[in-house]
Parts: C-alpha cells; structure tokens; sequence
C-alpha cells in the first residue's frame, strides 16, 4: 500500500532513524481500511452470481428430467376457425447424446465460468486497498457479471429473441417438484405455519433463509482460498503476503489463465532470485 511504500522510502532515505520511524509511522493493516466493508463488498459481489449459479441449477434439472428421446420441439396446428397455421415452441425430450453433448459444452463450461468469476473478482477485491477503490471496482464487477445479457440482445437475431420468449415451460413429471398447491394443502400448510413456536425449527428456517447460509458458505469458502494461495502466516499469529516474484516472461499461457483457481496445476514461472516485495522483518 501507498503507506507502507511512504514508511519504507523514509527508512532507506533516514536509516540512523529507522528505529524512530517504526515507533511513530504505523501503516495500518497494509491498505485495508475497512476489512468488514471488504467482507460486505464480497457478498454482493456473490450475491449478484447467485442467479448464474441458480441458473446452472436449472439446467441441470432440466437436462435430468427431460425424456432421453428424440422429440419434436416444434409444432404446429391449426384451430377452429383460424385460416392460418400457428407454431409453438415447447421443451421436449433430448437424445443421449445431446444431452452429453449439453453437458459437456454448455453445463460444464458455464460452471467453471461461475467458479473462476467468482474466484477472481474477489481475488480483486481483497486486494483492492481503499475504500473508494473497493466500492468503485464491486460496481464494475456487476457491470462485468451482465455482460452476457449484453451480448445477448445485441447479437441475437430477433427471431431467434422471439423464439425464446415464446419457449413454453417444461411441465416436470409427477413427483419431480410440486407446482403448486391445491386449495386443501394451501390451508394446511397456512395451519401449520401459525402453529409455529418459539423453539420450532422451521420458525427460524423461515428468519434465516437457507439461500443465505449457502452465500456465506462460499464467501467463506473464496475467502479462505484467497488467504491459503497467496498469505503465509507471520510469526506473530496474523496472515501476510507471501513474497512478490516477477513472472519470468510478459506472456501467460493460456492453460494458466485457464488454471488461474488452481495456482499449482498450471503455475506461472516467476524468477525466484528477484523479490520484488516481501514482508519486513519485524
């Protein structure tokens, strides 16, 4: 952080008075100004992915649950009275191999996606050391997240928009998911609902929502991953920057950005007899 940079250009400029200038110039938690607003910034920040990831959900379901056939997903018919035909799009049944072929293209690919987004936007925000920084990169970052949407509508024809607003939803097969409730099970489940206590369990499944607990499991789950890649522990008990090596070439290879998550399977070759930062002593 510009702190520590201004506390270390002092030291090498004044060296008699380095001592002094540790006692007086405290720099903070190197940059980190507000480390519960990190925290916050990173939930929005999977709480914007949530509905990809919700949506990856979906399809899977779909893939799961649609017959393994070949069936028509277009139609046409004809009413009583009409003069012209009329076609319907409707989701239908898939062969195998499609379907494997959606898993591995589609399904697949738009996980990792998800998982290497959320990977590195909060690689980014946890390295972003000001306030102001912090909230203006979590903005551009949701700006990031819609432009998949962006392409969509200005790319796609608009026959092709017009296709997909007209798709019917798939009707899941009986006892794959409840559409809905019928009047009776409508009352009943009100009834129960205002038999709730102050020790029933679903009261406070209710008050905290389990979607809730499932973001800040993989909050936690980013966070602890960003920490264990790229700090080491300091003698002291906290959590430091591991030392800072230039790469040895300007040039990524693609499996590497590929790779990013996972530092080790792909690594990026570094000269380890150059330390461009490393944490001083203390």
């Amino acid at each position: 952080s510009t702190r520590v940079f201004v506390r270390d250009s002092l030291k090498q400029m004044l060296p008699e008075r380095a001592v002094e200038i540790d006692e007086h110039i405290d720099p903070g938690e190197y940059g980190v100004e507000s480390y519960y607003l990190r925290l916050v910034c990173c939930f929005i920040f999977v709480l914007g992915l949530w509905p990809d990831l919700i949506g990856s959900s979906d399809l899977f379901h779909l893939l799961y649950h649609i017959p393994t056939k070949a069936m028509p997903w277009m139609s046409f018919k004809k009413s009583p009275g009409d003069k012209e035909w009329s076609c319907t799009f409707q989701v239908n049944g898939m062969p195998l191999h499609w379907k494997l072929i959606n898993v591995m293209l589609v399904l697949f690919p738009k996980v990792y996606i998800w998982f290497l987004t959320a990977d590195i936007g909060t690689v980014f925000l946890m390295e972003t050391s000001t306030i102001e920084d912090m909230i203006i990169n979590a903005v551009a970052l949701a700006f990031i997240l819609g432009m998949d949407e962006a392409i969509c509508s200005g790319l796609m024809s608009k026959v092709s928009k017009q296709m997909l607003e007209d798709v019917q939803q798939y009707a899941l097969p009986a006892g794959a998911a409840a559409t809905s409730d019928s009047a009776a099970e409508a009352f009943q489940r009100n009834a129960q609902d205002r038999a709730w206590g102050i020790t029933s369990p679903e009261l406070y499944a209710q008050l905290v929502p389990p979607r809730l607990i499932v973001m800040l499991l993989i909050i936690s789950f980013f966070i602890c991953k960003y920490y264990n890649d790229r700090c080491m522990s300091s003698p002291d008990g906290g959590m430091v920057s591991n030392p800072i090596h230039p790469p040895e070439s300007s040039r990524m290879s693609f499996l590497s950005f590929l790779f990013g998550p996972f530092l080790n399977v792909f690594p990026v070759d570094v000269a380890e007899d150059v330390t461009l930062w490393e944490m001083p002593p203390s």
